[in-house]
């Protein structure tokens, strides 16, 4: 859950997790859109409506594939494995002077 690849509304959960160590820094992200009725709910993806990555027609329309990166890792969304395996982790160690970022928890 904590190392990508993410699902678009895991990743901004976790960017909404507070850290107090000052050694590590996140990315925000603000989830904005309407929330789907639990009563009526979307044909698509249910996340379709706040999702930043969201794709258009597919999206609400087509229920997302289930992938499963690795054993146990599954991730419902129509953006491509690779696509989601770029993401950069949301949690990272403050850049020590040598040119990267160094994930919390590595992939």
């Amino acid at each position: 859950v904590f190392s990508p690849p993410y699902h678009p509304y895991t990743e901004a959960l976790l960017s909404a997790v507070p850290i107090a160590d000052t050694s590590f820094e996140k990315r925000r992200i603000v989830l904005e859109g309407d929330l789907p009725s639990a009563m009526n709910t979307p044909p698509g993806c249910p996340f379709a409506s706040r999702c930043q990555r969201h794709l258009g027609d597919i999206c609400d329309t087509t229920p997302p594939p289930i992938v499963e990166p690795e054993p146990g890792h599954r991730i419902a969304c129509h953006i491509p494995l690779a696509e989601l395996q770029a993401v950069p982790p949301v949690f990272s160690q403050k850049d020590d002077g040598d040119g990267g970022d160094t994930p919390v928890v590595a992939a």
